[in-house]
């Protein structure tokens, strides 16, 4: 069977770590849904690290609930969620934000998932009253589909527009961590004033489990409901919340997405040196890169990668907190005989 070392960072271990917190939550009972200590720590720890103070925070068994939880809680039917051509809520959700709201979701022409403010603006003042959908939310991934970065200065224009345009945000975080390590800044400035962030971590190091921040909770009435009626208001929260606890101590979060994006750089530069051709910079985890069918099927032998679109010579190679140089190296080698 080929290795899924590089088919996406879902395919890596749990860190030893978060095992570890697991095994220690294990330990005798706890109240259940979420009122126990464990529940606490962790929602405490994302508020800390995002500068959130006064958030709601909630979690989840998957980063697709958190995102449709997040744009459900929010969007009402007669509303409009808007997004990325290639936004994870639009292509791999299976219409789950759509299902739960019941709103319009508009995809929004982008540069590899970066949205510029203007085009948002063009889409927002073309509606009108009753006879089109009411635009409610903007999501925004962070890191892109694409492997893009958000840098400070656009992400913060763009909120700012979105909010003057009477739009709430929502930040799609299933990498954050990367982001945040990308841009060596602090976490609150790698999501602007965002409204509402879906926090991953099961591609960060953890067995399974997402979080919401609500950083703004008067938007968002009725959230626990949502979260409730969908089947995420885990009876036995404490299992999800020990892992976040482990992610959030000693910044182990931002060590796992250090790793991930030094590796991405390492295959990054060593795929330019076999002369091969990347579809978008590597600014974060995922490296596109284009190949012909011929060298993807002898690759793929090995290594199972995903090709985004059939129609485009595109595959994308992601690393993990788990990636060694080793593999990196590795797979170059295999690719070397390929091309």
């Amino acid at each position: 069977m080929p290795s899924t070392a590089f088919a996406s960072d879902n395919a890596a271990p749990a860190h030893p770590k978060v095992l570890e917190a697991l095994h220690r939550a294990n330990d005798g009972s706890a109240p259940s849904y979420g009122n126990d200590d464990l529940t606490a720590q962790a929602a405490d720890a994302l508020k800390r690290a995002f500068d959130s103070p006064d958030a709601d925070v909630l979690f989840t068994f998957t980063g697709t609930a958190a995102n449709i939880i997040s744009l459900a809680a929010a969007a009402r039917p007669w509303e409009e969620i808007f997004c990325s051509d290639v936004a994870h809520v639009l292509v791999d959700e299976a219409g789950g934000p759509v299902r739960l709201s019941g709103a319009q979701l508009t995809r929004l022409p982008s540069v590899d998932g970066l949205i510029s403010p203007e085009e948002l603006e063009r889409r927002v003042l073309g509606r009108t009253e009753v006879h089109h959908s009411q635009p409610r939310i903007v999501s925004i991934t962070q890191s892109t589909e694409n492997g893009r970065v958000w840098q400070t200065d656009t992400l913060t224009e763009f909120v700012d527009r979105a909010h003057t345009l009477g739009l709430l945000v929502h930040v799609d975080g299933a990498r954050i961590a990367n982001a945040v390590a990308a841009l060596d800044l602090s976490p609150s400035e790698a999501i602007a004033d965002a409204d509402i962030v879906s926090v991953g971590g099961t591609k960060n190091g953890m067995l399974f489990g997402d979080a919401i921040l609500v950083r703004h909770p008067e938007h968002f009435h009725g959230i626990h409901f949502v979260q409730k009626q969908i089947g995420h208001l885990a009876s036995k929260h404490r299992f999800i919340a020990a892992q976040f606890v482990a992610l959030f101590d000693d910044g182990l979060w931002l060590q796992n997405a250090a790793n991930a994006n030094t590796m991405a750089r390492r295959l990054s530069e060593g795929l330019e040196s076999l002369g091969l051709q990347l579809a978008a910079p590597t600014e974060a985890n995922e490296v596109f890169v284009k190949l012909d069918a011929d060298v993807h099927r002898r690759f793929g032998k090995s290594y199972m990668v995903h090709q985004p679109d059939v129609g485009e010579p595109v595959v994308r190679f992601v690393c993990s907190w788990a990636t060694t140089e080793t593999e990196v190296d590795d797979a170059l080698g295999v690719l070397a005989a390929s091309v």
